[in-house]
């Protein structure tokens, strides 16, 4: 794993978390839940990052 491709997941990671944080405390809705996790999976394009999400 590269340095580019370590700074990705750990954005994508970081960023999941936050969202999974605010779907549990009901701030955001599944869809948009789901939505944002494929914004995030196209963006950072993660190595692990759909195995654990």
């Amino acid at each position: 794993m590269d340095k580019r491709s370590f700074q990705n997941e750990a954005a994508f990671q970081m960023a999941m978390y936050l969202a999974r944080r605010m779907l549990a405390e009901k701030l955001i809705t599944g869809k948009e839940y789901r939505d944002f996790v494929q914004e995030m999976i196209r963006r950072y394009q993660p190595f692990f990052g759909d195995l654990y999400t």
